[in-house]
C-alpha cells in the first residue's frame, strides 16, 4: 500500500514537472525580438490596452523604426485559445491596432505600419493553462 502511494506521488510530481517545463514561466518578461530587434508585447485576458510594463518595449520598437527609415512593419495580433474563433480574430485585430496606435503616437508614420490578426491560430505555447495562455495574448512586430 505504501509503495502505491509513493508511486502515485512520483507520477504526480513527474506530470507536473513535464507540464511546467513545456511552457515558459510567466515571470519571464522577455519581449523576444528577432534579428530585427523588434519586440512583442503581451496583454491581459480579454484586453487590448497597452500595459505600462510594455510601454518601454514599444518605445524601443519606435526607436528602431526611427533608425531604419525605409523599414515597414506588420503588427500581428494574437489571442489564447479561449473564446470563439471569430471573437478572437476581432480581439487580435484590436490588439494589433492598439500597438500600432501607440507606436504611431511616438512619431512613426502609419504608412509604415500594417496590422493583421491571427486570433488563436498561431500560438507560441500549447499547454492549456494560464502559464501558456499569457504567452499567446500578444502583438508581434515583424519587419517586412
Amino acid at each position: 500500500m505504501k509503495n502505491k502511494k509513493v508511486l502515485a506521488l512520483l507520477t504526480l510530481v513527474l506530470a507536473t514537472t513535464i507540464m511546467v517545463a513545456g511552457c515558459a514561466r510567466k515571470g519571464a518578461k522577455t519581449a523576444g525580438g528577432g534579428a530585427s530587434g523588434l519586440n512583442k508585447v503581451h496583454f491581459d485576458f480579454d484586453k487590448y490596452n497597452i500595459k505600462s510594463e510594455y510601454e518601454g518595449v514599444l518605445k524601443t520598437n519606435a526607436d528602431w523604426l526611427q533608425k531604419s527609415k525605409k523599414a515597414a512593419v506588420v503588427i500581428e495580433g494574437h489571442c489564447d485559445e479561449r473564446g470563439a474563433a471569430e471573437y478572437n480574430i476581432a480581439l487580435g485585430d484590436r490588439r494589433a491596432k492598439s500597438a500600432k496606435n501607440y507606436v504611431s503616437n511616438l512619431g512613426i508614420g502609419g504608412d509604415r505600419l500594417s496590422t493583421v490578426s491571427y486570433g488563436e491560430e498561431k500560438p507560441l505555447a500549447s499547454c492549456h493553462e494560464e502559464s501558456c495562455w499569457w504567452q499567446n495574448r500578444r502583438a508581434e512586430f515583424l519587419a517586412k
